[in-house]
């Protein structure tokens, strides 16, 4: 009885978001939309926490690359996703954090790389057919500590590479803020030279849009910055208007679809649909080429009573699902996506 009346809570508290914030449609710049029948590469890289370790006394962790492909149809109006699970492979390392490693969390080319975070280690790996080649580690929070960062999701914005975190405060079991450096991101140049910036304002500014400020919380694993609306897009991961709960956490996914200009002043928030299933989360997205990013491919995680899914899933920038949750096979906890 109590896990279906935290499933109906978590379903009914989304209709707290401000009525002033509710979104209109987003302007679109001189763009065009390529509406013919075509076909899309796409590639996913798997976060498989503790399952990255290949064996329980081996020193070898793994990340898992699948590819498939989007069939776009109809003028927009159908979208068919398909996975050729022969093209799995995986990518290995050594390099380790108190024995976790490769838990990846999103994918994006910069550099003429094809770049992916692990969220353990804060080292960001170029993935070459089956190798995961250190390029970069990052820090957590401003950039003097000792730990790595725990990088979710990354960006390309002005010529340069934006990574960020959760976007949340952390807290101890007394409801008491002890790190926010999930609250920082990093500002990369081609050139490797890191920039840590404090994005709290922003990240408060986002929640507090949303309905969910301090205690409640948002989490962002799926963030991009569109050139053509020149706005920040986010599908956040977890909604709550609540403090942070470990077993709570793991049915705040949400149905949001929350944007932004640069200066924080114009903030949007669209609901996409209906929230049926808030045990998933949003964990990554692109905008799907030639639609002046007005349609949205996803991916969404669940991690739910000690099990793991992942989903696929296509929206446009108005909230309307053009692709329902189709499941990848394994069981696996796909994290990064990309358009190849």
């Amino acid at each position: 009885m109590w896990c279906l009346s935290f499933l109906l809570a978590a379903i009914l508290r989304l209709a707290e978001i401000p009525q002033e914030a509710r979104a209109s449609p987003l302007p679109v710049g001189e763009c065009t939309v390529d509406a013919s029948d075509r076909t899309l590469n796409i590639i996913a890289i798997t976060d498989m926490d503790k399952e990255s370790r290949t064996s329980p006394e081996g020193y070898t962790w793994r990340a898992l690359t699948r590819k498939g492909q989007l069939f776009v149809k109809d003028e927009l109006a159908k979208l068919e996703v398909t996975w050729d699970l022969s093209s799995d492979q995986n990518l290995t390392t050594h390099l380790n954090m108190k024995g976790r490693a490769m838990e990846m969390s999103d994918l994006v080319k910069f550099n003429g790389h094809l770049l992916s975070p692990d969220d353990k280690t804060g080292m960001i790996f170029e993935t070459e057919d089956k190798k995961a080649i250190p390029w970069l580690f990052l820090n957590s929070g401003p950039g003097n500590t000792e730990s790595g960062m725990k990088a979710e999701w990354m960006t390309l914005k002005d010529d340069q590479l934006y990574v960020g975190g959760h976007g949340m405060a952390y807290r101890n079991k007394k409801g008491e803020i002890f790190s926010t450096d999930a609250m920082w991101i990093k500002i990369i140049s081609h050139d490797g030279v890191v920039k840590s910036v404090d994005w709290t304002d922003v990240y408060d500014e986002i929640a507090q849009a949303a309905g969910a400020t301090s205690p409640g919380y948002l989490t962002h694993e799926a963030v991009q910055w569109s050139e053509i609306h020149k706005r920040w897009f986010f599908l956040p991961r977890k909604y709550s208007t609540e403090i942070y709960n470990d077993e709570l956490d793991e049915i705040r996914g949400t149905n949001l679809l929350i944007t932004a200009d640069e200066s924080m002043e114009d903030i949007q928030v669209v609901k996409i649909g209906e929230l049926t299933h808030p045990d998933r989360g949003y964990s990554a997205f692109d905008f799907v080429p030639g639609t002046c990013d007005s349609v949205i491919l996803a991916l969404k995680s669940m991690e739910h009573d000690g099990s793991t899914e992942s989903y696929i899933t296509a929206l446009d920038t108005n909230g309307n699902v053009l692709l329902e949750d189709q499941p990848l096979d394994g069981d696996l906890k796909f994290e990064g996506l990309y358009f190849l």
